[in-house]
């Protein structure tokens, strides 16, 4: 090779945009999340974690089965927030307005203290994310998830979330869209916050994004087999079609 040519291709590679091999190994594809896209003048949100009974439902199966016993169209199901080792929900849980479990604002190890953390939650004004250091409950608040850590908001990204990071692992999210959709989101393959979070925002358009929880995580749309009957959840969301 000429130094003639040598210099050429050292300058092609140093023009703005293109980034090297290890930059181009943290992109993501669709193909590496499945995600449903949450229209609130179809679909209806709902939030479940033990039945009638006060039996935990503790799988996607179960919540379906008893949707669908409801006369209830079934279109997608994941897992909520992180839960303690009482298989309690970690933090904020609000079904119907029912507040089960209190906002946890204290300071601890793993994800979930991961400062900022946050919460999601549907209200009569629609579905949101806030930290959970401004978020204030309210009468109109019909559904709650706390989580952490929160993967972006109008601030930005998560301070420790790192580009090159080597923890990847399956994870799941949920995202708000300006127009008030919310997105359920879940990776096909392990990837880290750093991916996860910026697929959410640059890829989907959200304007806020929060972790729900990792590798044990398990999402079901309509069309796929399933769901999945593991035993092993605690808050489980569910989108449904709005009754007629």
């Amino acid at each position: 090779m000429s130094r003639a040519w040598r210099l050429m291709m050292i300058a092609v590679a140093s023009l703005p945009g293109l980034e090297s091999s290890g930059a181009r190994g943290q992109d993501v594809a669709v193909q590496d999340f499945q995600t449903f896209i949450v229209d609130s003048s179809k679909h209806r949100i709902s939030l479940h974690w033990k039945d009638q009974l006060d039996q935990p439902y503790r799988s996607l199966s179960a919540v379906q089965s008893v949707l669908r016993g409801q006369g209830k169209m079934v279109l997608a199901l994941m897992n909520a927030g992180i839960y303690d080792k009482e298989r309690r929900p970690l933090g904020l849980h609000v079904e119907e307005g029912r507040v089960l479990r209190p906002l946890d604002r204290r300071r601890g190890g793993g994800n979930f203290y991961l400062k900022p953390n946050g919460v999601f939650y549907i209200a009569t004004s629609g579905a949101a994310i806030a930290r959970t250091k401004d978020f204030k409950f309210t009468k109109d608040i019909k559904l709650a998830t706390q989580s952490g850590p929160l993967l972006f908001d109008k601030n930005g990204f998560h301070p420790a979330f790192v580009k090159n990071s080597k923890h990847k692992h399956y994870r799941n999210a949920i995202g708000v869209h300006k127009d008030g959709h919310v997105v359920f989101l879940m990776s096909t393959k392990p990837v880290t916050f750093w991916q996860l979070a910026h697929y959410l925002r640059d890829q989907q358009k959200c304007i806020a994004g929060l972790y729900l929880d990792g590798y044990i995580s398990q999402f079901w749309q309509t069309g796929q087999k399933g769901p999945a009957s593991a035993k092993r959840f605690v808050g489980i969301l569910a989108v449904s079609e709005l009754d007629k």
